[in-house]
């Protein structure tokens, strides 16, 4: 009896990768664009502790009323000093035409959180050279 639900699991399984395999082998870097910029101090540069580590997330909040989806991260490991760069890949076909969209940012250092921020983007296509400024989570409005 087992031998016979291991085969069912086994089945599934490759039933359930399979087609992921061709899904992602079958998307060319064309399909990928980017945002892409620079987290920054609202005050200039400032060093984070030993292991602290920075997550830019893509978003899309068209619908008030839903949760936000998440289109693309980056997560900086180990990050030394405010600025730093990131870039996000997403594809553009998950955009929300004449949507809304933000990059959240947040900055930790075990578990605890320094910095964060989001910042409005308007989001056609590929996006470059974007500012977005942190500050601690008590100075936020």
């Amino acid at each position: 009896m087992w031998k016979l639900a291991l085969l069912f699991s086994m089945s599934a399984l490759i039933v359930m990768t399979v087609p992921a395999l061709f899904l992602t082998r079958g998307m060319s870097s064309d399909d990928v664009d980017t945002v892409s910029g620079t987290v920054r101090f609202m005050d200039g540069a400032v060093d984070l502790p030993i292991g602290a580590c920075v997550e830019v997330v893509l978003v899309d909040v068209t619908d008030a009323d839903a949760l936000a989806i998440a289109l693309g991260r980056q997560v900086i490991e180990d990050a030394s000093t405010l600025p730093v760069d990131f870039q996000i890949p997403y594809h553009a076909d998950r955009l929300t035409p004449g949507g809304a969209h933000e990059i959240w940012v947040a900055v930790r250092h075990e578990g605890e959180l320094l910095y964060t921020t989001t910042s409005d983007i308007q989001l056609e296509r590929s996006v470059s050279e974007i500012e977005v400024a942190v500050t601690p989570p008590l100075a936020m409005p």
